[in-house]
């Protein structure tokens, strides 16, 4: 059985709680940090050099909420700080028959959404494409030392008509609000992964995919990914959390999104799923989503997981 530790920031009314799923054996525990939630009990850790795991396993039983159940109150993008200015987003995309892999910057963690949240398109958007895959987390400490915390799954947006433009466009055209599931797995990946991929429209699937993420892809993205924000000063200021996507798909001809899409992203290993619907700001205010057919958490149109973490 993996050994994976499952990492949620719990907010529910005035409390504030971490909540942990221990996969090995199966034990949930909402629980009660002095220090905060999950980005200020982390950064303690690392400056009093305490194992991120050990700390969180050993922490109590929150008095005033229950070990298990759904999260009532807003979830939150993993780790996110109060700050959103600390919080740097970015992509690494794959290689394909006519491109190299490469690396763009994103934005700050005010385009950051969850699960449940609308992905907003701007007005100036050429086009809408969706790319899915995982999201590794990374806290840079006091010490200026970039640390790798855990991963995630994350739905990219991105606008694949301005990208082919010219070196400037295609940069832009990452500039775009993306989501990563509010869950995040503390450590490395330990065994592959299979990524289950949705696109509904009006009610009926237009698009069903499977991906696979396998050991030696993991690391050779996490080297990348890795490398690259150490050598750059700019990302090592401490208090920093990078949230760094990593596509899952080589597709180049990719399925042109509308508004009211709805994207889900399903991982049975990791009991993880993320669902997102697409929001275009020229169409909002005549097409609101509310309008569009409503999926409740009871409708079971969600992505199937075997516990609901959330």
């Amino acid at each position: 059985m993996d050994d994976y530790l499952l990492l949620l920031d719990v907010c529910h009314k005035d409390q504030r709680a971490i909540g942990l799923f221990d996969f090995h054996n199966g034990q949930s525990l909402r629980a009660l940090s002095e220090h905060g939630g999950l980005y200020e009990t982390l950064q303690f850790c690392a400056r009093r050099h305490l194992s991120w795991s050990e700390h969180l396993r050993g922490l109590p039983a929150h008095p005033q909420l229950p070990a298990e159940g759904l999260v009532q109150g807003p979830l939150r993008p993993p780790l996110k700080p109060s700050d959103s200015l600390l919080a740097q987003v970015c992509e690494v995309t794959l290689n394909t028959a006519h491109t190299h892999q490469g690396w763009f910057y994103k934005g700050n963690g005010n385009l950051l959404k969850t699960d449940g949240e609308a992905l907003t398109i701007p007005y100036h958007a050429l086009s809408i494409s969706s790319q899915p895959g995982v999201v590794c987390v990374y806290l840079v400490d006091h010490f200026k030392q970039l640390r790798f915390v855990g991963f995630s799954l994350g739905q990219d947006i991105h606008d694949p008509l301005l990208s082919r433009q010219d070196a400037s466009a295609c940069a832009q055209s990452r500039l775009r609000q993306c989501a990563i599931a509010p869950a995040l797995i503390l450590g490395e990946l330990q065994h592959s992964l299979s990524l289950n991929v949705r696109v509904e429209r009006q009610g009926a699937q237009l698009s069903y995919l499977s991906y696979h993420l396998d050991l030696q892809s993991w690391w050779a993205l996490r080297k990348y990914s890795q490398t690259f924000l150490e050598q750059n000063e700019q990302f090592l200021q401490p208090g920093m959390v990078h949230y760094v996507f990593h596509s899952a798909s080589r597709r180049e001809n990719e399925l042109q999104l509308q508004h009211g899409d709805w994207l889900d992203l399903d991982c049975p290993e990791l009991e993880l799923g993320l669902s997102n619907q697409v929001s275009e700001e020229e169409l909002l205010h005549l097409y609101p989503l509310e309008s569009q057919p409503h999926r409740g958490r009871a409708q079971g149109t969600r992505p199937t997981r075997l516990r609901q973490h959330y």
